[in-house]
């Protein structure tokens, strides 16, 4: 099975770097750091963007411990965190879908949920 990374996280930044000029940093977790989204993404005339990246599978996308801990209380403190949830990033309608959704105000709150979760991945 193919990793989180190569199916939403790489063709997204990838899109975004080279097809509209954002600058992109990776966050990595570490046994120091945890919990944090995938990218940051900068942009001269747009604000930043936190982005977490799920792949759904089964109908339904999975987050860490870290990440139920951390991003509740990210947000709380006025963190805007976009979560994009696709099944594969490297099919083109899926990944402008994506894109877009970027320019929708922040969506990540709605997904920690599992019930409204579910209805927001039909």
């Amino acid at each position: 099975m193919l990793e989180e990374n190569e199916i939403v996280v790489k063709p997204l930044r990838l899109y975004m770097e080279n097809v509209h000029g954002w600058h992109i940093e990776k966050l990595h977790g570490s046994q120091f750091q945890e919990g944090l989204p995938d990218l940051m993404a900068f942009h001269p005339r747009y604000d930043m963007r936190l982005i977490e990246c799920k792949v759904i599978r089964n109908g339904d996308i999975h987050f860490t411990v870290a990440q139920q801990r951390k991003f509740p209380t990210l947000i709380a403190h006025g963190a805007k965190i976009w979560l994009v949830a696709a099944y594969d990033l490297r099919k083109r309608v899926e990944l402008e879908r994506a894109y877009k959704s970027l320019f929708a105000p922040p969506n990540l709150i709605f997904y920690m949920d599992p019930r409204s979760r579910r209805e927001l991945l039909r």
